[in-house]
């Protein structure tokens, strides 16, 4: 694993290489909604701006509110022609069934995982 200097202005939002692949990590844990919809919304600038197909975000320890999940659907209609895999980590109950909303409403390849490793693994295919 090899990764890139931090360009986008916050420590929650890095750009790895593994298996020769950029993959945008999105570290939400422990965050607030208007944390994590800030960091949504540089995710989605980021997303924008690259050639980065592939993202992990990581949702353990925090909570999916209705304003989050609706910029999320926002995010994903926006960048369905930017991204081909999203792992997610920290995927509950409660937020198996978000995405399972999202997945029924957009033809994305979005998994979740256990482990990152599982997750890069994914990724990196």
């Amino acid at each position: 694993m090899k990764a890139k200097a931090n360009k986008t202005g916050t420590e929650r939002l890095s750009i790895e290489v593994h298996g020769g692949k950029e993959i945008i990590m999105v570290d939400y844990r422990r965050l607030k909604e208007k944390e994590m919809i800030e960091l949504l919304q540089t995710n989605f600038e980021l997303v924008t701006q690259t050639r980065i197909r592939l993202i992990l975000s990581d949702y353990r320890n925090c909570y999916v509110t209705p304003a989050f999940v609706v910029e999320a659907k926002k995010f994903t209609a926006a960048t369905l022609q930017h991204i081909d895999k999203v792992g997610l980590l920290g995927i509950d109950s409660v937020k198996s069934w978000i995405l399972k909303g999202i997945l029924l409403t957009y033809p994305v390849n979005f998994k979740p995982f256990d482990t990152k490793e599982e997750a890069i693994q994914f990724l990196t295919k």
